[in-house]
């Protein structure tokens, strides 16, 4: 480096980097890519497309409640419960980015009878192998995608403080 080109650095003091709500955004895309390249076997069901896109929703829904300021404890309450954390997000703004249509709310509550219990995890009974499911799975993966979109604007918003 010459004399003339002097080295400028800039060491902020006090800035806080709110990382949280932007991982839990990442994570719910990465599960919504797992589940778009899982290929279901053609003799059998398999349930891991039904839980990755849930999974998915659950954590872009908690990634945004992280962004209005719900706190750790609170999201936790929430558990698996992807119509209380939908909910959750919309008393917290979230329909300011993100409006849920008539079709996806009621895909997610009939997917909220089975995803909260592990049900496409570690089935506990017949229900989630045999019985068909009362919700179109593309019409969640579209939703997953919607929101993981229309909530990365107010995480960067609130990346740094």
């Amino acid at each position: 480096m010459s004399s003339n080109n002097k080295e400028i650095v800039l060491q902020p003091a006090n800035i806080v980097a709110h990382v949280e709500g932007h991982w839990l955004r990442r994570y719910a895309e990465d599960f919504l890519a797992a589940a778009r390249a899982f290929k279901a076997p053609n003799n059998r069901f398999s349930p891991v497309r039904y839980y990755l896109i849930c999974h998915s929703i659950e954590l872009a829904l908690k990634a945004y409640l992280f962004t209005a300021g719900y706190k750790k404890k609170d999201r936790k309450k929430l558990n698996h419960d992807l119509v209380e954390a939908l909910i959750a997000a919309e008393k917290n703004g979230l329909s300011e980015y993100f409006q849920i249509t008539l079709k996806e709310r009621e895909s997610v509550e009939k997917a909220n009878a089975l995803y909260p219990k592990k049900e496409f995890e570690y089935f506990e009974s017949l229900k989630t192998i045999y019985d068909p499911h009362e919700f179109d799975l593309d019409v969640l993966d579209e939703l997953a995608q919607r929101l993981i979109e229309k909530i990365e604007e107010p995480i960067k918003a609130t990346f740094f403080e």
